[in-house]
């Protein structure tokens, strides 16, 4: 089966390869790599690795801002580079006589993952962009309500925490009191 028809880059210049800040791919690594891994040209998975993915996939797009700096919930130490959003093909063709090869785009929202059909990620991508409208609108607005914000003091802050800890305490003892 011939891939001539995917193209050979991806929205990354394949030069940012030569200087190391991207995998390289399969159409740099050449025929042989992509005929003995049935790779597609704009392929970076590294097949000789014993963990290696059994699909192909493209240097994914994403954003600069990671995830973890949007949403502190639930990531650790190892997920504070994951990007905030992420794009990739992911092409599956193991053995494609007997279960054919499907392209998917892979969606990431920090450790989430959408795998989407090519008209699913089309339809995607129309809803993204009128978001986008929308969520320039909302901020906008935010902005001029933000400019009545202001710091609060620290002394109040913490005699208020100090307060609420009596009022909390008290309570406690007063339940422990009724139950004996």
């Amino acid at each position: 089966m011939t891939q001539n028809h995917i193209s050979t880059t991806t929205a990354v210049d394949d030069g940012a390869c030569e200087s190391n800040e991207q995998p390289l791919t399969a159409a740099r690594r050449g025929p042989e790599w992509m005929t003995y891994w049935g790779c597609t040209p704009w392929c970076v998975e590294d097949h000789t690795d014993p963990v290696a993915a059994e699909w192909h996939t493209s240097i994914p797009v994403e954003t600069e801002i990671r995830a973890a700096n949007l949403d502190s919930n639930s990531y650790t130490a190892k997920d504070n580079d994951l990007p905030w959003l992420a794009a990739r093909i992911v092409v599956s063709n193991y053995l494609p006589q007997a279960y054919g090869r499907k392209t998917q785009v892979w969606l990431d929202y920090g450790k989430q993952i959408a795998e989407l059909s090519p008209a699913q990620a089309r339809k995607a991508l129309t809803e993204m962009q009128g978001f986008v409208a929308q969520l320039q609108a909302v901020v906008e607005q935010a902005e001029g309500i933000a400019a009545d914000d202001f710091e609060g003091d620290p002394e109040i802050a913490r005699l208020d925490r100090e307060a609420s800890d009596r009022r909390f305490k008290a309570r406690t003892a007063e339940l422990r009191t009724a139950k004996a």
